[in-house]
């Protein structure tokens, strides 16, 4: 029977929807073409084989790493057996035994993994066989006593008091963990376990991490009763569906592990180049140790650490040439000094003025100079003058205050007394003199000037960022910032901080004085000006009442008198002036920066160069 003409044509319109050119069969749009079927899943399963390769590279190079510095490259932990051994120890001349498993209590710690037995061929030992470590031997006695109580769980962490976490060789001791998550505001120490792993690694986003799989849908419920070949369709999804979730479950899993690994490998990175300077540098010459007694006392470094400073340093010349035995001077002091060179050798850095200041710890003042100057360092190239106002805590105080919201524009103020900051001028017992304090800060930018009051012995210093010179005979207004602290009060008005700051610096020509408003004037008095030679922030320097006759600027006459005034209200000095009956237009009210007076004398004034000439 022949079909009808419409039939037919429906036939062909059927047939052409789903062939296309050349007779070829079109696939649906998210279906990939049969030749790519499959190549997700072996491409998943080479990325895989990759990571593991690459992870097993990454393990094959810490060993590698490890064997280099001389250890074993074995990463088992240490035998029961081991861990039972009494380790002998040369701590820089004194001797210390400790068990082994109290040495390595500390799971994950520098100090674990230095005296795992792995590294036991890579140290340095003395003439008796013991272990060579370049420590500061109080701090490592300390320690080892500490992780006896934690082995012994009497303790559950080992922590520094307050007076040693500012002291270098107990802050700055080399057997930390470098994987140990601190709390916030806690000093950095040897360990502090249970460690808990903070490192900033990169973690796989949200974005890269696969999305979950589809939760399964449920069955549809009805009176009918289920197909049985649908049934068993909807179990065989099910199962596929439970599948894909628990490969994905695994993906993301092993996401995290490889992370985690990455982290401990950048923690054991750390800790080996933690370990590294305490270990031989196959060097024989640098690796031989020298010796000498200090009141009784053997003091030991290499000869690489002696020479460090210079093959004829004093330094050196204390260990390989000048007589070795030494009194006089207590241990502990050259201890201090010999390990602070230790470890600026071990950080291939020259010794700084803070690396002086924190190597002092508790030792006293004069005894720990005279120690640096046997040695080579000059105490007041390093620490400033014994008789200086300025300490390096009135410069951490000025730090901290310039980091208040009302301070602007901070001024740079280095950390301590020393190197770069130095003493360039130190007025008389009768005052200072305008052209020798010229001369003195000539070619000096910034600069520090610190006085104190005749009558109350308080404290001010005026910070002025560029150079203080006369240029001409007028008087003239520069654009150089200075900022004004008060470093002491007394008992009545015991404020001190941050006083004002001035964009503007005034200054005197060689004929003619700066002017300022004299707020000792104030109503009921008629409002008058001062005349002075230089006016920072808050202060005027070498005063004369106005009309009071008087040498020219550029005279030597010797000065004393101040005036000085500030915005800050915490004074309480019992000094108020507004600026308004001055002829300002301003409600804004001053306050005295001293109780001695809107003017008064200065006893002492110094000035300190901020920054070395040229710097």
């Amino acid at each position: 029977m022949s079909s009808s003409p419409s039939a037919s044509a429906a036939a062909a319109a059927g047939s052409q929807g789903h062939v296309g050119q050349g007779g070829k069969r079109k696939q649906p749009p998210d279906c990939p073409a049969s030749g790519e079927r499959g190549d997700h899943l072996d491409a998943s399963i080479e990325q895989c084989q990759l990571v593991v390769s690459k992870l097993e590279q990454i393990k094959d190079e810490l060993i590698a790493k490890e064997r280099a510095m001389g250890g074993t490259g074995d990463l088992t932990e240490p035998s029961a057996e081991r861990l039972r051994e009494i380790v002998e120890l040369n701590i820089a001349g004194e001797t210390v035994r400790a068990r082994r498993s109290a040495l390595c209590a500390a799971k994950g710690s520098v100090m674990a993994l230095l005296f795992s037995g792995r590294f036991d061929q890579a140290f340095l030992r003395d003439q008796n066989n013991r272990i060579f470590l370049q420590i500061y031997p109080p701090v490592f006695k300390w320690l080892v006593g500490e992780v006896g109580l934690y082995e012994a769980e009497q303790t559950d962490d080992v922590v520094l008091l307050p007076p040693k976490q500012m002291d270098a060789p107990y802050r700055h001791l080399l057997l930390w963990d470098p994987a140990t998550k601190r709390h916030a505001g806690h000093t950095a120490l040897p360990f502090q376990p249970p460690c808990s792993r903070l490192l900033p690694l990169p973690h796989p986003q949200p974005a890269q991490l696969p999305h979950p799989p589809p939760a399964p849908q449920p069955i549809p419920q009805n009176n009918q009763q289920p197909h049985p070949l649908g049934q068993h369709q909807n179990q065989q999804q099910q199962q596929q569906q439970q599948g894909a979730s628990e490969t994905l479950r695994l993906i993301a899993d092993l996401q995290t592990l490889v992370g985690k690994a990455f982290e401990d490998n950048a923690a054991q990175e750390k800790r080996l180049n933690a370990i590294k300077p305490l270990l031989k540098t196959g060097n024989s010459g640098e690796d031989s140790l020298v010796s000498i007694d200090v009141s009784g006392t053997s003091v030991t470094v290499t000869t690489g650490v002696a020479k460090s400073l210079g093959d004829d340093s004093t330094f050196a010349n204390r260990f390989l040439k000048y007589d070795p035995l030494i009194v006089g001077v207590p241990v502990d002091y050259v201890q201090r000094v010999v390990d602070m060179v230790a470890r600026s050798r071990m950080r291939g850095e020259a010794i700084t003025s803070w690396d002086v200041h924190e190597a002092k710890g508790d030792a006293d003042p004069k005894g720990y100079r005279r120690v640096l100057d046997m040695y080579g360092f000059a105490a007041d190239r390093y620490l400033g003058p014994l008789d200086g106002l300025l300490t390096t805590l009135h410069l951490q105080m000025m730090r901290r205050w310039c980091t208040l919201p009302l301070v602007l524009s901070p001024p740079p103020i280095p950390p301590c007394v020393g190197e770069p900051v130095m003493r360039i001028y130190k007025a008389s017992v009768d005052g200072w003199k305008w052209l020798d304090l010229l001369e003195a800060v000539k070619g000096f930018s910034p600069l520090l000037l610190i006085f104190r009051v005749a009558a109350s012995d308080e404290l001010l210093a005026i910070i002025i960022e560029g150079p203080i010179e006369i240029t001409g005979t007028a008087k003239r207004e520069a654009d150089i910032k200075s900022h004004a602290f008060k470093l002491q009060g007394t008992n009545s008005h015991p404020f001190a901080g941050y006083l004002g700051f001035s964009s503007r610096l005034f200054l005197a020509g060689t004929q003619e004085l700066a002017t300022a408003f004299d707020f000792s004037s104030s109503p009921p008095k008629p409002p008058s000006k001062l005349t002075s030679l230089l006016c920072p922030a808050c202060l005027d320097f070498g005063v004369r009442p106005d009309g009071q006759p008087g040498a020219p600027a550029a005279t030597d006459q010797t000065l004393r008198r101040c005036h000085g005034a500030s915005l800050v209200t915490p004074l309480a000095s019992g000094l108020r002036g507004r600026l308004r009956d001055h002829g300002v237009d301003s409600d804004s009210v001053m306050y005295g920066v001293s109780e001695s007076g809107w003017q008064f004398d200065l006893a002492e004034l110094e000035v300190y160069r901020l920054r070395a000439a040229g710097g």
